[in-house]
């Protein structure tokens, strides 16, 4: 199942987590992963090349994760419609196939 959590602080979008394989048919055939890459990607393009805002991106191969952090200023404003199209499609996506995908959003403290 991959696991995405998406934190805020408000109704501010801070970032972005994705961790773990869809499962839902073998590499290759997996429609449910491709769609949540294919998303993910999109999203970094729009953020880092459309936007250029200097988002933060932690990419580990091994166990399927990604992050996308936005940056603290203008770059957080400007980049909540991105993240915020993105959990919308997610949750739509969460809604047909929720035993391969669980999204969730937790609140970060004030202080973070």
């Amino acid at each position: 199942m991959t696991k995405v959590t998406f934190s805020s602080r408000g109704e501010t979008l801070l970032s972005v987590d994705v961790l773990g394989h869809a499962g839902y048919a073998e590499e290759g055939e997996d429609i449910v992963c491709a769609a949540i890459s294919s998303a993910v990607m999109l999203t970094h393009a729009l953020l880092l090349d459309v936007q250029k805002i200097p988002v933060d991106t932690l990419i580990e191969d091994d166990g399927a994760h990604i992050r996308i952090t936005l940056p603290q200023g203008e770059g957080l404003t400007r980049g909540q419609d991105a993240l915020r199209a993105l959990k919308l499609h997610f949750t739509e996506l969460e809604q047909d196939y929720s035993e391969f995908l669980n999204v969730m959003e937790v609140h970060a403290d004030a202080e973070d």
